[in-house]
């Protein structure tokens, strides 16, 4: 046989090899790049293929070495996450106020599996668009606002309170808070009460969102469920995943078509204004709102960002004062000194908790429930030290190890709300658990309202203290959580 007359298929190994060498070029070729803009920042050596992975985990014991690796490798270091793919790691206070001054968006390589559900919301949009939707929303979180929620996070909490009086001592903490702050979120959000603490079937969104936190962790730590065409066709995850996105989304959608319809019949001042009232009657300097689509993408981000963030911060800060509990008795202590056993809690009080707010305070330094913040660099960054991160670089800034620097705090692994008492001024480069600069968390001072009422009602009503036999181990997927459950022994007072 001639080799003009050679069947088709005897080409396609050459083809195959190819294609193979066009991929092994272009991966040296992007080694090369990187190791070029890393020249001036030496780091821990990497395996060829599996980079730092084993170095840098998100187990508590990785999250420790990055914290050490700021003084073995001072400002950022490169961490390889294979043969060509790798970023910077900041752990330096210095390092991250120039890394976060900037409006560079969100490095989308560890935030684009939540983007079928969030959309292109506050977390991930950038550019004008994220500005204007920024300023739009901002009203959403004043002062007047937030009053009007502590009577919601109180109530919500007083459903977890009723139903830990029925507990047989050992509680799973993390579950019951993040059902907590869903419930509270709906009421917020949408002046929705779910009831989703005590339902054992619920509500389709409610159930939505569950589903969807749960699944995205579950994702990250399957490399090959990265992969769309993998993870949507092949997997059962990936299907649950979509029917998620869509109960969620069409919830979504209706409430705001029934909301656009209440707010041209009622009357002015008939009710509380929420947060999706403010989203829905916004307008920018041409008179222009936000659309049904940005809507609903600010309404799904800030119900992600705001739900299991929350759920962490709270339940570490239970944790600790589990853990130290002279200082959880001096809370409880000026909880009842301020508040009392039955009255109740206002925003004025909220405001004389000082001890109880430097325990939350040092809680979010030592356990932040986002550890690390990642940023797509869209021009070329100076440093303090004099060198340069090149334009393009993904970087993400260890909040873990910045809050944790021995040259800024005395005993940096210990719990000491103190820190944080007698009027002491903390620079926000070095306690920045709600990270700093144009794209700080917006609804950073609801979170606080949320986590100081719910503090505020569980001190008073229980007595906590850690389960020996099942001991918290922190992992970071996406926020800190604890690989194993987080127990804590419930008392009644």
């Amino acid at each position: 046989m001639s080799f003009v007359a050679s069947p088709l298929w005897n080409y396609i190994p050459l083809v195959l090899l190819y294609f193979v060498l066009k991929k092994v070029f272009e991966v040296f070729l992007k080694r090369r790049r990187l190791q070029a803009a890393f020249k001036d920042f030496p780091g821990p050596k990497p395996e060829f293929f599996g980079g730092n992975t084993h170095q840098i985990t998100g187990d508590y014991a990785g999250l420790l070495r990055m914290a050490d690796y700021a003084h073995e490798y001072p400002g950022a270091f490169p961490a390889w996450t294979g043969p060509a793919e790798a970023q910077l790691i900041s752990v330096h206070p210095g390092t991250a106020k120039v890394v976060l001054s900037g409006t560079d968006p969100k490095d989308e390589f560890s935030y684009a599996l939540m983007r079928p559900w969030i959309g292109d919301g506050l977390l991930l949009s950038k550019g004008k668009k994220w500005d204007r939707n920024r300023r739009l929303m901002t009203p959403a979180f004043h002062a007047d606002i937030l009053k009007n929620y502590v009577i919601v996070f109180s109530r919500s909490t007083k459903v977890l309170i009723d139903k830990w009086r029925k507990s047989a001592g050992s509680e799973e903490v993390f579950h019951h808070i993040s059902l907590l702050t869903l419930d509270s979120m709906m009421q917020c959000l949408f002046g929705y009460h779910s009831n989703c603490q005590n339902e054992k079937t619920r509500h389709p969104y409610i159930q939505g969102v569950y589903d969807v936190s749960e699944l995205i962790v579950k994702r990250i730590i399957k490399p090959l469920h990265h992969y769309d065409f993998i993870y949507y066709n092949f997997t059962e995850n990936g299907k649950k995943f979509k029917q998620a996105c869509h109960a969620i989304h069409e919830h979504s959608e209706k409430i705001i078509k029934k909301r656009k319809q209440l707010l041209k019949s009622e009357a002015k001042g008939a009710r509380n204004v929420d947060f999706l009232d403010i989203l829905l009657t916004a307008k920018d300097n041409d008179g222009d709102g936000m659309t049904d689509q940005e809507i609903r993408d600010e309404v799904d981000t800030f119900m992600f960002e705001g739900h299991d963030s929350t759920a962490s911060t709270i339940s570490w800060c239970l944790y600790n004062l589990a853990k130290h509990q002279a200082c959880q008795d001096r809370c409880r202590e000026e909880i009842l000194k301020v508040v009392g056993k039955t009255k109740i809690l206002s925003w004025d009080d909220l405001t004389k908790l000082e001890y109880m707010y430097a325990c939350i305070q040092e809680s979010m330094r030592l356990f932040p429930a986002v550890p690390n913040i990642s940023r797509c660099l869209e021009r070329d960054l100076d440093l303090p030290d004099g060198r340069v991160i090149p334009k393009d670089m993904r970087i993400t800034v260890s909040l873990f190890a910045v809050q944790r620097d021995p040259e800024v705090w005395d005993n940096p692994n210990e719990f000491d709300p103190d820190r944080f008492t007698n009027g002491s001024k903390i620079s926000s480069v070095y306690h920045l658990p709600f990270s700093i600069g144009p794209r700080n968390c917006i609804g950073q001072h609801f979170a606080l309202t949320q986590v100081k009422v719910v503090i505020c009602e569980l001190l008073r009503h229980f007595k906590l203290d850690l389960d020996p036999e099942r001991k918290a181990e922190p992992e970071c997927i996406l926020i800190l959580r604890s690989k194993n459950g987080l127990y804590l022994k419930i008392k009644p007072v």
